[in-house]
């Protein structure tokens, strides 16, 4: 009996021995196992800390450039209303002209027109203008200075102060509403960096 008791002690060290042996190797592949999933975590952990920065980056550039957008645009709009007002400020000055301002200004720009000598065209003022600006005196003492002849023709019907000169059918616009359009249209950049010292 002490033989087989031996043989079982011996197969039981041996057997604790190859428990204590794959114990040992398996805490080993477990910790190694362990480690490898920690740093591919941390790996990963890192890239997505960097994306999300980078991300960030990006959504306050993209916040940074809208909202700068947004303030360039709210500039424009009020400079283009106050450029609106301007206009309109100075088609209320124009229509507040009195009778010798709004003659000098009619005769200015009539003595402009490229009609060569004795030739006879329309003079039309518009129906809002006060009777007694063009009157037929005016017309005759223009008409002394001019190299073309002007005849009256039939008011026109606009809401617009001013006059048009028609030359068969062509005619020349010298209505302050439009001519303050026309300076909009083709001089606003200008007149807006002169206003906003751009």
């Amino acid at each position: 009996m002490d033989a087989i008791t031996k043989i079982i002690e011996q197969i039981d060290e041996a057997a604790t021995v190859k428990r204590t042996a794959f114990e040992k190797e398996q805490r080993a592949q477990i910790d190694a196992d362990f480690l490898k999933q920690k740093q591919k975590l941390e790996i990963e952990d890192q890239k997505l800390q960097a994306q999300l920065t980078k991300n960030q980056k990006v959504k306050y550039k993209q916040l940074h450039a809208r909202q700068q957008m947004e303030v360039k645009q709210e500039t424009l709009m009020a400079k283009q209303s106050y450029l609106s007002q301007v206009f309109s400020e100075a088609y209320a000055k124009m229509q507040a002209w009195d009778v010798d301002k709004a003659q000098s200004f009619a005769a200015s720009c009539l003595e402009q027109l490229p009609f060569e000598a004795d030739k006879k065209v329309v003079f039309q003022p518009s129906k809002q203008m006060p009777a007694e600006i063009y009157t037929a005196d005016w017309l005759a003492k223009l008409n002394a200075k001019l190299r073309y002849e002007l005849h009256y023709g039939d008011p026109i019907t606009t809401e617009s102060y001013g006059f048009v000169v028609d030359d068969k059918g062509v005619q020349y616009n010298f209505l302050y509403r439009d001519l303050l359009n026309e300076i909009k249209a083709t001089d606003s950049n200008s007149i807006s960096k002169m206003l906003f010292e751009e």
